[in-house]
């Protein structure tokens, strides 16, 4: 067989997988998560923190709340962490909370991973993706930040913005803005 041919047979098995596959999903009630949408309600999420605490989004209210889903496997996360930690603590005082929700499977990694790169705002375990799922991510990491009434204010796809540790200008400006001044 010439790989002209064996191309087109696979390319013939995939066409006619993929309508079988997708009613598999429909049948068993699959489907993609819908993005929450500005100003909506953020979805809510209850999850064990890496201390054992279960912490539950709807006991922020009142505060602004930074949610960042990020993995101990991805490069951009971990390069984006030491800003958040700043964020963190920089903005605690004007009731900004930061939570960092680890999609990793494996806990003990994300345990392991602190202990060497400790941050200063909480995590929280999402083994098995049900928060991206939930908030429609499409990969790691993104942030969402939650205004004070819970609503779903902006959202970051990829690192937030920073140069070195520092948070950059549109961050500070759109952290500034959900806080009040």
């Amino acid at each position: 067989m010439t790989r002209g041919t064996g191309l087109r047979f696979a390319a013939i098995g995939i066409a006619l997988m993929a309508p079988l596959m997708m009613a598999a999903l429909v049948a068993t009630g699959c489907k993609p998560a819908a993005a929450p949408s500005t100003g909506e309600l953020a979805p809510e999420f209850v999850l064990p923190s890496i201390g054992g605490q279960t912490r539950k989004l709807s006991n922020y209210r009142g505060k602004v709340v930074l949610v960042n889903l990020w993995a101990t496997w991805c490069p951009p996360c971990i390069e984006e962490l030491p800003v958040l930690s700043r964020i963190a603590s920089d903005y605690a005082d004007r009731g900004l909370v930061v939570l960092g929700i680890a999609g990793d499977e494996d806990t003990q990694l994300v345990r392991d991973f602190l202990a060497r790169s400790p941050v200063k705002f909480e995590v929280l375990l999402d083994t098995r993706g049900v928060i991206g799922t939930q908030y429609g991510i499409t990969g790691y990491p993104e942030t969402f930040f939650v205004d004070r009434q819970g609503r779903l204010r902006n959202k970051i796809i990829g690192p937030v913005p920073h140069q070195g540790a520092e948070p950059g200008s549109e961050l500070i400006r759109t952290i500034d803005e959900l806080l009040g001044g």
